[in-house]
């Protein structure tokens, strides 16, 4: 593990041995946990792969409601 400073302009200058693994341009999704900064690549998502993911059936109004409290709950623990 190594230290990295953040600037007084927000930049932060990440090691070469992690940057390796990111191709150049990567988009990056960052949050916190607690006192964590968590970096996670965002790969594009092909339409195929999104249109393969929908149900062949129409969801009930109940089971999208039981996947969003779900989600949130996760969302939750998270931040907790």
């Amino acid at each position: 593990m190594r230290a990295v400073k953040v600037e007084a302009d927000g930049t932060l200058k990440l090691p070469k041995e992690i940057l390796r693994v990111f191709p150049s341009a990567s988009e990056l999704a960052v949050w916190t946990e607690g006192d964590t900064i968590v970096l996670k690549r965002v790969k594009p998502v092909r339409a195929s792969e999104i249109a393969e993911r929908v149900p062949a059936r129409e969801l009930p109004l109940a089971e999208i409601a039981g996947e969003v409290h779900q989600m949130r709950r996760e969302r939750r623990r998270r931040r907790a």
